[in-house]
Formats: C-alpha cells, structure tokens, sequence
C-alpha cells in the first residue's frame, strides 16, 4: 500500500508531541507508588518538562544523522557516554563500564542485577519505529542495537516490542488490540516478557479494570523499583487496550496508577500519537506546536516539536533501501537516501572474552579473541599488538594475519600476576592493528579488577548460651527459665536446630580497628587467621565466598587504594546489619534488615587520602542470605562513579 509523505510527516509529528505532551503530564508524579486520582486539565502541560525518553532519542537521531543507518551500538555508546550528563541508575551503571572499557552488550550486562530490567531502554523505542515505518521486524531489530548499552534480556526485548508495535501503529486499520497481539511475533517467544504480554491481556480481559490488573501483575511480576520494567509495562499495555483510543483517557489511566509515570504516560501518547497525528492533537486541544527541552549537550536547528519530528522523517529517508516495506510515493526529491561515507579504517575489528567474562582477579590467566573483517576484498594482512597495563601480561604481545577465504581470528592470553601488588579496577588493553599498505588503527578495551577483601568468621552463637558441661553433666539445666512446657521445648528446639549472629558482640574490633594482638590461643584459628576473597562487581552475598548456610557474623577488609585524594559519595546496599569502617572513622551502620538496593544508605563528604584507604566492613546474616554492596560516586546519586580506584593485595 502507498503512503504520502505528509501523511507520514504528519503521524511522525503525532508521535512526539504525544511523547513530549504526555511525558510532561507524567513527570512531576514521577516515582510515585500507589493509586492517585489526578483529573485532567490541559495545565498539566502548559510547559514542557525535560524528560530522559526524549533525550536520548534526539541524541540517537544525531548519531544517524552523522553515521547513517550503518551506525553501530559502538556509535550510540560513544554519544551517551559523551554527550548526556545525566546518570541515573542503568545510565550510571552503563557509563562506568564504558569508562572501564567494556563494549555493548557487557555495558548493559555486567555488574547491573539491580537496573538490567528497568525502563530505561523501552523508552526509547519511538525513534526506531519512526525510522522503520510499517516493518516492524526492522525497527525490532534497530531497538537491540540501542537497548543492549545499558540493560540485557528482558528489557531489550520490551524495547523491541514497543519498537514493533509503534511500527506497525503506522498503519491505521490495524486495532490497538491487534497491535499488542502481533508485535508479539517479533520478539523471543520464549522469553518471560512474551508469556507476560499475554497474561496482562488475560487479565485486562477478566477484570476489564486497569487498578484490578495493576493488583494482579503485582503478585507476580511485582519489583521494589518504581522504574522496573515489567510493572510499568503492565500499565502502557493495560492503558492502551482499556483507554478507548482516547488520548487523555488513556494517558490519566497511566497517570493514575503511579510509578514510572514520565515513562508509561510519554509511551502511551507517543502510540496514540501515532494513530491520531500531529494537527489533529493540536486542533483538539487548541494548541500551538511544543517546544522541547533538551538535557543532551547537542544543538539542534531548532527545538520545536514540528521540526524535530520533520528531521527524524527525513532521517527514515536513509533506511528507505533497507525499509522493503517503505513504500511512499511522493518523497521530496532533495532527501537525501544516504550519507557520504567517513574515513573509516578498512578492517572492522571486534574481541570477545573466551569464558564470556570481562573481569580478572591475581593469577588469573584469560583468553580473548580479536577478529578481523575486511570492508573490501582486500589481500594483505598485517599485524595486530596489544599493549596492557603494569601487572598485566598479553602473550604473544603481537601476531601477524593475512585476509584469504578465512577471517582472521587472533588469540591472546592475558593474566594478571598472582603478586600484583595493587589490582586496578580499571585496566585497559589497547590494540593497534597495522595493515601492511601502512593504515593503522588503535582500540582499546577493558577487563575490570575484582575487588580484593580479607574475610574473618563465621562467628556464631548459640540461641541460647550454655556453659559448656563437664564430665557427667547435663547441658539441659542450662536451658532453663521457661514459664510452660511449651516454652522449655521452644528453648530446647531452638538450642538443637538454630543459631545466632550476635551482632552486639565484639569479635575482632580491638585487632582490626585498635592493632590489638590476638591471643597465642586463637593464632591458628581459621575464622581469625583469615581467607582472601574475590569479589566481582559492586554486589555480594555470604554465599559468594562461603558454603555454609548458618546464621552468623563475617569481617571483611579491604585497603582501597586511591591514586589521589578526592571526596566521595558512599552508597551502601545492605540486607542486614552492618558497620562500616573507613580509615578507624565509623561511616554508617544499620541494624536493621532491610530489601537490598544499591542505594539503601548515602553517605556524602567522604574524604579518601591517596594511596591506601583501610575499609572494615562488619557484616551480619541473622536470615536467609545476606546481600551487600558499595559504590563511590562523585556527587551523590545520579551521578558518574569513580573507577579510578583499586584494592591493594597484600592485606
């Protein structure tokens, strides 16, 4: 079927003042959980609101701009990394791992339990289905490129269903329920997120009720964070199938529901918008077109709404030869269909970790492997180095390759020494590869430093003490002052089954904080003596580096070496009771259980002097299990961390 191009321009348009519009409507509640009853009123957007759904979006249009439609997740990592200060949770997360030489997918993969399913990636869907109109299987696939740079598995694939279904929104005969059951074709079928869609239908169709179907998502996909995915999801897909079509009836049901509401608002009117058009929203609500404000460090021609949706339209122009689905008639002449080519390195160049890993610990040996793809058929080879970081070694440090039927794949070795003396967490290995015609190209990429830690315990006790009993005598006298029968056997049960971790107690204060001298007795001790631990990432649980499952207390230590003094923020994700410990300066504790997040407790100002920062870490598991992390970022939350820092090795 032929489309017009204003037609198109105009559904283009449609697409972001829904965005811009609704997003605006959503973002002072932004966060909130729990139901709200807020009426509409066009106040509610009389001024334009920053939002990161758009942000991002203008930033990729940039990239495509510069790059064409043969850009790389490389190209959009470099532009997010660079040019969009904002860092909330996922973008922060993404950024350090970039800063440490990771690529995509491992930026959106390692080091990221808490954010890899969050909202962050399906709000930025729009763009690829404006530039993969009617082909929903493209615009699925442009979203993976963009989604795997700061989450992985499920939220890619919600990024590629809304992608999917706001290309298929191009076409106007298709039902909102028709999109929601076809995008489905696009993604893996297999995956949690598909079985999820279907059940948010079922439930939409059983309770006919958004605050019902809320309730039951809830019970089974249900997450602490107001910016996880799938409940928010629940809310766009149950707005959509229960708001008529209506833009403001759709958008106040998402509205209303709480959470990520930027988010869920922002989607659904950029959908709606897409069905109904640009001039049509302005001629309901009596508007004048939008300007935008943008957190990205780009400039645009302009910042109006109309103009930004004109330059993504013309920016499908350069995906028409690969659009097979983009059949409009009457493109103006003066598009460009493609951009004229960089100067770029004729050889593409790519590196995988062997164990699919990119960390490394002392007197680890790894494996990488670096493939070379000719741009043209091209004969000669050349040679490819890699230079590594002081504790690092790369055998063999350089290896010659000759393109031929086979693509070169060249593997190196890398270990790190079992007596490094500091393990950074940042270490970057650069490549040079030397073509022999003389064309040479450098990149670099990063294995991340797993922190090193000392750990002391388990220390436990008895639910109830006891002496210990002597030759012929019963324990079981001990067990007394219960008032019942049931009490006594309460008490004695309790003795035989269960344990305690006395957090009160203090086991090693005086020798790790006060340089005490253990006594000659405990010397030789295990649980006083010590063990290393390694730790990869910012996250870990007891059972990372003990089997046992008992209630109990650890100490952990850990000298922080910092190349030069800088004040941090400290945040600590905690499950359990805690104190910590830097310098002999008590930071902050809790002796509260609480559900783990990566940001349970701020500390601001906190001053490390270079070279060795002494942490002591006290750590209890009264239940289940225990889960900790810390992470030093530079002016609070939401904002960039330090990857500067290391752990000396010989604690």
């Amino acid at each position: 079927m032929a489309h017009r191009w204003n037609d198109f321009v105009d559904k283009v348009y449609g697409c972001w003042l829904g965005k811009c519009i609704c997003g605006t409507i959503g973002a002072p509640y932004e966060g909130y959980k729990g139901k709200m009853d807020v009426d509409f009123t066009p106040e509610l957007f009389a001024e334009m609101l920053p939002n990161d759904d758009l942000d991002l979006q203008v930033l990729w249009l940039d990239v495509i701009e510069q790059n064409g439609p043969d850009f790389t997740s490389l190209d959009l990592a470099k532009a997010f990394y660079e040019k969009y200060p904002p860092s909330p949770g996922e973008y922060a997360t993404f950024k350090k791992n970039f800063e440490l030489g990771l690529k995509p997918p491992f930026t959106g993969k390692f080091n990221n339990s808490f954010y890899h399913e969050g909202m962050g990636c399906p709000i930025r869907s729009e763009i690829w289905a404006c530039l993969a109109p009617w082909n929903p299987k493209m615009a699925a696939a442009l979203a993976a490129k963009d989604g795997c740079l700061d989450h992985d598995g499920e939220s890619i694939i919600a990024e590629q269903y809304l992608a999917a279904m706001e290309s298929m929104a191009f076409n106007e005969r298709i039902s909102i329920r028709e999109l929601i059951i076809k995008s489905l074709s696009f993604i893996d079928n297999n995956s949690k997120f598909y079985a999820f869609i279907g059940k948010v239908l079922e439930w939409c169709d059983k309770y006919a009720d958004i605050d019902a179907v809320f309730s039951r998502v809830l019970r089974d996909y249900g997450h602490s964070d107001c910016t996880n995915m799938f409940q928010n999801l629940s809310i766009i897909i149950s707005a959509l199938l229960l708001g008529r079509e209506d833009l403001t009836t759709t958008t106040m049901m998402a509205l209303n529901c709480g959470f990520d509401t930027d988010c869920t608002c922002a989607t659904v009117g950029a959908l709606l918008g897409i069905r109904l058009g640009g001039n049509a929203i302005l001629t309901k609500y009596s508007i004048p077109d939008q300007t935008y404000k943008l957190g990205a460090t780009i400039t645009r021609r302009s910042y109006s709404v109309k103009d930004l949706a004109d330059d993504v339209a013309k920016a499908s122009v350069l995906f028409s030869k690969k659009n097979s689905k983009y059949d409009i008639k009457d493109v103006p002449q003066d598009l460009p269909t493609s951009i004229p080519p960089k100067p770029r390195f004729p050889v593409k160049v790519s590196f995988t970790y062997s164990d699919g890993k990119p960390s490394i610990r002392p007197g680890d040996v790894k494996q990488i492997k670096i493939r070379l793809i000719p741009v043209y058929n091209m004969r000669d080879g050349g040679t490819v180095s890699i230079t590594a970081p002081e504790g690092i070694t790369v055998k063999p440090q350089s290896q010659h390759f000759r393109f031929g039927l086979m693509k070169p794949e060249l593997i190196f070795t890398v270990s790190a020494a079992k007596d490094i003396p500091v393990l950074m967490e940042k270490n970057l290995l650069k490549v040079n590869v030397t073509l022999k015609k003389g064309d040479t190209h450098d990149f670099y990429f990063g294995f991340v430093g797993d922190q090193v830690w000392r750990v002391y315990g388990p220390f436990w006790e008895n639910k109830t003490y006891v002496a210990p009993p002597k030759a012929k005598e019963s324990y079981y006298a001990g067990l007394g002052g219960a008032k019942t029968e049931d009490d006594a056997l309460t008490i004695m049960r309790q003795f035989h089954l269960n344990m305690k971790a006395d957090w009160e107690k203090e086991y090693l204060e005086d020798q790790l904080l006060g340089g005490a001298v253990l006594p000659d007795r405990l010397l030789q001790d295990p649980k006083y003596q010590g063990f290393l631990a390694y730790i990869t990432g910012d996250r870990f649980r007891f059972e990372d580096f003990m089997s046992n499952s008992m209630p109990c207390v650890v100490y952990m230590l850990r000298d922080l070496f910092v190349p030069e003094e800088v004040e941090a923020c400290l945040q600590i994700g905690h499950s359990d009771a805690f104190k910590l410990w830097i310098n002999g300066d008590l930071i902050a504790y809790s002796d509260n259980t609480e559900h783990w997040t990566p940001e349970n407790v701020h500390r601001k100002h906190i001053k490390l002097k270079r070279g060795n920062n002494r942490i002591v870490l006290k750590l209890a598991r009264t239940s289940g299990t225990t889960d900790f992390s810390i992470m030093f970022t530079k002016s609070g939350p939401c904002t960039s961390h330090f990857t500067e820092f290391g752990s000396s090795c010989g604690i």
